[in-house]
C-alpha cells in the first residue's frame, strides 16, 4: 500500500490519480479494534498543505466523474443530475470526517471518490420508482436494494479505481449485520462505508425527499445518535456528532454538473 504523505516540499507529493490506484481500504497501521485512527495527536496535515491536497481532490474527482460520464449511456447521463447534489453534500460531509481520520491521501482520495458515487446505481434503476412517495412493496424494495450491486457493477468497468466500487457495494451494511448486500457487521465493513453510510444518511435526512419529511440537521443528529451500535459505527457517529465536529458547509466538487449530463 502507498503510505506517503502530503509535505511542505512539492516533490514529495504523489499524484492522487496514481496512488489511488495502488489503494487498499484496509490500512496497515495497527489500529486496535474499537479503535479510529484519529489525527488529534499529530496534524497530519498542515494549514496549506491540507487544502492544496483538497483541491487536488477536487480536481481529480471531477475528471473521474467526467471520464465516467462520457462512458454511461446517455439515459444515465440525462439522469445523473437528480443525483448531484446529494452526491455533492455526501462528499463534503465526508470530507469533514476525513479532515479528522490520521489517513494516507490514498486512503483519503478513495473515500471521498467513493462518496461521491455512491449512489450511481439508482440510474440503473426506474426514476418512477425511485420518488415513489407511497410506501414500497416488498417487490418494489428488492429492486432498490440492488443500487449497491449496480454502482459497484458501473465502477469496476468504468472507474480504474476498484476500492470506489467496493464502497459504492457496501455503504448501506449495518453495524450490527443486518443491512445488504452482504450483511456485514462491525469492522468487517470497510471503514469507507461506514463513513460514507452516516454522510448518505445525514444528507438524505436534511433533504427534501417525495417519500419522508424533512428533518432539521438537530432531529437528524439525534436520528444517528439513536441508530449509533445498530445502524451506524458508534464511534464515527460520535466523532461526527461531536460538538463543534459536524460539517456545517457544503462544498462542491470542482465545477458545476454540466446541464447537458
Amino acid at each position: 500500500m502507498l503510505s506517503r504523505r502530503t509535505s511542505n516540499e512539492d516533490s514529495a507529493s504523489v499524484s492522487l490519480l496514481e496512488a489511488t490506484s495502488l489503494l487498499s481500504t484496509t490500512s496497515n497501521r495497527s489500529v486496535s479494534p474499537g479503535r479510529l485512527p484519529l489525527a488529534f495527536n499529530r496534524q497530519t496535515f498542515p494549514g496549506p498543505a491540507r487544502g492544496q491536497f483538497e483541491r487536488q481532490l477536487r480536481q481529480a474527482l471531477h475528471e473521474q466523474f467526467q471520464a465516467l460520464m462520457l462512458h454511461l449511456p446517455s439515459t444515465m447521463q440525462a439522469r445523473f443530475p437528480h443525483l448531484y447534489r446529494h452526491s455533492q453534500n455526501t462528499f463534503a460531509l465526508t470530507l469533514g470526517i476525513l479532515r479528522l481520520l490520521d489517513l494516507t491521501e490514498a486512503e483519503q482520495t478513495t473515500i471521498a471518490m467513493g462518496a461521491f458515487l455512491h449512489d450511481i446505481g439508482k440510474l440503473a434503476i426506474d426514476e418512477a420508482l425511485l420518488k415513489k412517495s407511497e410506501q414500497l412493496t416488498p417487490q418494489e424494495y428488492a429492486i432498490i436494494k440492488c443500487h449497491p450491486a449496480y454502482g459497484a457493477d458501473i465502477l469496476t468497468s468504468y472507474v480504474w479505481l476498484p476500492d470506489v466500487a467496493l464502497l459504492a457495494y457496501h455503504h448501506h451494511e449495518r453495524w450490527d449485520g443486518e443491512g445488504y448486500p452482504a450483511r456485514l457487521a462491525g469492522e468487517a465493513i470497510p471503514l469507507g462505508a461506514r463513513i460514507i453510510a452516516i454522510a448518505d444518511a445525514f444528507d438524505a435526512m436534511t433533504s427534501d425527499r417525495s417519500y419522508q419529511v424533512q428533518r432539521s440537521p438537530r432531529e437528524a443528529v439525534e436520528e444517528l445518535e439513536r441508530c449509533s451500535g445498530t445502524q451506524f459505527d458508534p464511534l464515527l457517529v460520535q466523532l461526527f456528532c461531536a460538538s463543534g465536529l459536524m460539517p456545517t458547509r457544503r462544498a462542491s466538487v470542482a465545477l458545476p454538473c454540466p446541464v447537458n449530463h
